[in-house]
């Protein structure tokens, strides 16, 4: 008797942990098919979020998030389906499923811990090859690097100095103007119009290298990302143990219910 309760409690928590997965896999790959095959779909992430973001950049996004929602698809349904229907067969391939994906989560976990100063050189160059390439200078043609600039209250990698060596604004005559991009001064707002006087001081300040202008923003965006994953490292860490715990929880009582099944069909247990 108690170990049939307890084996239909497992089945019910089965169920409804696997059904948020299922129903989250699906939200995903839904989205993730939407941005494959839509034509339009650069031009509307474009108005949503009022920023440009390259085709190329859209299309990997796109593919990665249809992977993760079909695994979490499939894993979902192994799971409520072997619940429901007690079959070993599935939930052994929901457990084998289950623990890939803990077994990739803590070797990103470990890879992360490990190849941290690594992980922020590769960020450093990345940031410094978008600068040094840019030629966005004003919120109508915005990229993803003005929102980090604008909202992070930052300018370049490590600081304004970065944007000294972009070829464009050294020697393109449509930017003789600027010294940065518009986004890494106060005035600048994606959804307002900036103060074009505001935004002349801002250049004139880049220009003469001032670290203690009013209108230029000096500290570096590798300091803010860093900055704001350590003030926010104890919710990453807490969500990510949460997780970690949900999939333990899922794979001991799929190990249960597997193992208790005949359980739920012993007839003196309905008989009581």
């Amino acid at each position: 008797m108690a170990e049939g309760k307890l084996a239909s409690c497992a089945r019910y928590l089965l169920i409804i942990l696997n059904l948020i997965f299922w129903i989250t896999g699906m939200l995903l790959l839904g989205a993730g098919i939407w941005v494959v095959a839509s034509d339009n779909v650069g031009k509307t992430v474009t108005e949503w979020l009022r920023i440009s973001i390259p085709a190329d950049t859209l299309m990997a996004v796109g593919y990665a998030v249809v992977g993760v929602g079909a695994f979490m698809f499939l894993i979902g349904f192994c799971g409520c389906c072997g619940a429901i229907r007690e079959s070993a067969i599935m939930l052994g391939v929901y457990m084998v499923f289950m623990v890939v994906l803990l077994c990739g989560e803590l070797a990103g976990i470990v890879y992360v811990a490990l190849e941290k100063s690594s992980i922020e050189t590769n960020l450093r160059d990345k940031l410094l090859s978008d600068m040094l390439n840019s030629t966005v200078v004003h919120k109508k043609n915005a990229t993803a690097l003005d929102i980090l600039q604008s909202k992070g209250k930052c300018c370049g990698a490590d600081n304004f100095t970065n944007y000294k060596e972009n070829y464009y604004f050294k020697h393109d005559p449509k930017f003789e103007d600027y010294s940065v991009p518009d986004s890494c001064c106060l005035t600048y707002s994606i959804s307002q119009d900036p103060e074009p006087a505001a935004l002349n001081r801002c250049q004139m300040e880049a220009r003469l290298g001032l670290v203690n202008g009013t209108q230029l923003f000096t500290k570096g965006c590798l300091n803010i990302i860093r900055d704001l994953i350590e003030d926010n490292s104890a919710i990453l860490i807490g969500v990510s143990s949460g997780i970690l715990v949900l999939e333990l929880i899922g794979v001991a009582l799929a190990i249960y219910l597997c193992r208790n099944r005949s359980d739920l069909y012993d007839d003196d247990y309905y008989d009581d």
